[in-house]
């Protein structure tokens, strides 16, 4: 199953304002990331992935993934 990053952070219990500080930023620039306007660095996307325990091929985290996934 794939997870779109909102997906991921919601099963991993945490809200945008939580999620955002725990990657250290702040939650609009966190939200841009949910909108697939930025891409996760590769060590904010582990982090990502260890906070929300999903596992890392298990999450969309590029927007052309999120388009070959849905239509």
């Amino acid at each position: 199953m794939k997870y779109t990053i909102e997906q991921a952070r919601i099963l991993g219990g945490f809200t945008q304002v939580e999620m955002a500080k725990k990657l250290s930023m702040s939650e609009k620039t966190y939200i841009q990331y949910e909108k697939y306007r930025k891409v996760f660095r590769m060590d904010v996307a582990l982090k990502f992935v260890s906070l929300t325990k999903v596992r890392i091929g298990d999450i969309i985290f590029f927007e052309g993934q999120l388009q070959k996934i849905c239509s």
